[in-house]
């Protein structure tokens, strides 16, 4: 009896245990089988699928670009009417990480013709080139070490290659959408003068490089010719053509940014705001401006000349944090200084000797807003102190020294003098300071000691708005008579 007891038990947990397996493993897809595929209409067509519960049969072909685990399939016919090409994306949800092929079906036969994983965004998109009368299968295949998830298939035909010249290009520029494999291109073209400046401005945010071809007039073929000119990565650029005419601007996708590459393209005549001579900036002078990172408004340039060795300071302020970059350029286009790569109001300190120069105020990373900038030119002064002409010298006691303070440049401005008396056990100690006031380079003050000793003189020259301060050396002033001999003399 308990034997019984104990078999009955048995069987009823190992079919507690066979009904929770049952329950566990989800069924397979109805296109789990390479002969129950989802049969896709008309392009463009799309189809959600997943690979939950999926399988793989001894039969199935092997993946040419991973080892695969359970898989789903479709299938696509093409008739007499052949399509230049024919896309696959595959946009997998979740964590799953898949490979999609694409066979030719023949008979029991399944010939490979490509296959792609997808990235780390989890897509893949990939192109090939159709025949006729001939039926395709499409597998999606969950990668062996994935978890199973679900995706969407988008099946079409990618619109052609964009051919020249392309679509006028209107004054407020053209907007946009490309993708990598299956959307590559687009093309638009612009009356160009030959010897004018224009701006380019390619706006796409995506993580990755847009391209930019700039072809010149009369070209037929973007693959047969050279371009005149571009961007490697969107962004701003000037263009001077050689030739008048109409010239051709070839946006190209990037080949490894997912999902759609959205863009705007504008360009414009440059004015001197943009390009050389630039506007003029005057020392002191306060100027505004409001840029434009989406639009061609993206700088301004301003000039300005140095007569003589100076400290420079320019101080950009825009009101928000914006990224806007701030740069010191030569005469001849070299960068001095670059208050670059933060964002907010920026200074930009430098000593210039004296030329020409420029400052450019550039947004970045597409941003927008107003901005002012003033620029501070103020001559390098150098500053000497005298007493009497000299630099030591002894007078007697109770004389006035004429003490004489010289700044280089002409420069005119407040300075102060400080007197120091010398005591022989502490050293040098502060006596007093004065003010006094330097006209075209030159100032001067009197001066009698109290008492006879060393005396110790330093002027600083304190500045003015169109001269930097600058500080002396010291001269010394001895107030002593002749030297003698004090008991010599009382004795006799």
């Amino acid at each position: 009896m308990r034997r019984t007891s104990i078999v009955v038990a048995l069987t009823a947990i190992l079919a507690l245990s066979i009904t929770a397996s049952a329950i566990a493993q989800p069924a397979p897809p109805s296109n789990d089988s390479r002969d129950t595929p989802v049969i896709l209409g008309p392009l463009p067509a799309t189809a959600s699928g997943t690979t939950v519960g999926a399988t793989v049969a001894p039969t199935d072909p092997p993946a040419n670009c991973a080892d695969e685990a359970g898989s789903v399939w479709y299938q696509l016919a093409v008739g007499a009417q052949v399509p230049p090409s024919i896309a696959v994306q595959v946009e997998a949800n979740g964590e799953l990480d898949a490979a999609v092929d694409v066979f030719v079906k023949q008979r029991s036969q399944s010939i490979p013709v490509t296959c792609q994983r997808t990235d780390k965004h989890g897509e893949a998109v990939f192109a090939f080139t159709p025949k006729k009368h001939t039926t395709y299968l499409i597998r999606v295949a969950q990668l062996l070490n994935s978890n199973s998830g679900t995706f969407t298939l988008h099946v079409f035909q990618p619109p052609p290659a964009a051919t020249p010249p392309g679509a006028p290009l209107g004054a407020e520029g053209a907007s946009g959408s490309l993708a990598r494999v299956v959307d590559v291109s687009s093309a638009y073209s612009a009356e160009l003068t030959a010897g004018v400046s224009y701006q380019v401005n390619l706006v796409s945010r995506i993580q990755g490089c847009m391209r930019l071809a700039i072809f010149a007039p009369k070209t037929t073929s973007f693959e047969s010719a050279s371009p005149v000119g571009g961007l490697s990565c969107q962004g701003y650029r000037l263009f001077t053509p050689r030739l008048s005419g109409r010239y051709s601007l070839l946006v190209q996708a990037d080949g490894f940014a997912p999902g759609a590459q959205r863009y705007h393209l504008q360009l414009a005549a440059a004015t001197a705001a943009q390009t050389a001579p630039g506007l003029p900036l005057g020392n002191y002078q306060r100027v505004g401006g409001y840029l434009n990172g989406s639009h061609v408004g993206v700088l301004r340039l301003y000039r300005f000349d140095v007569t003589s060795r100076s400290d420079l300071q320019l101080n950009l302020s825009t009101g928000a944090e914006r990224p806007f970059d701030l740069e010191l350029l030569s005469q001849g286009g070299r960068q001095l200084d670059c208050a670059c790569g933060d964002e907010g109001d920026q200074t930009l300190t430098y000593t210039t000797q004296p030329g020409r120069y420029f400052a450019l105020v550039q947004a970045r990373d597409f941003s927008s807003g107003g901005f002012t900038l003033i620029r501070r030119s103020r001559t390098i002064t150098r500053t000497t102190v005298l007493i009497d002409g000299a630099r030591y010298i002894q007078e007697p006691p109770g004389t006035t020294a004429s003490i004489r303070v010289h700044v280089t440049a002409g420069a005119s401005g407040p300075a102060t003098v400080e007197i120091d008396r010398f005591d022989p056990v502490a050293g040098w100690q502060f006596y007093k300071d004065e003010r006094v006031n330097v006209v075209d380079g030159s100032g001067s003050m009197s001066f009698t000691p109290p008492s006879t000793g060393q005396w110790l003189v330093h002027a600083d020259f304190l500045g003015s708005r169109g001269a930097s301060p600058s500080e002396s050396g010291h001269s010394r002033l001895l107030s002593a008579g002749p030297l003698t001999d004090q008991l010599t003399q009382e004795l006799g």
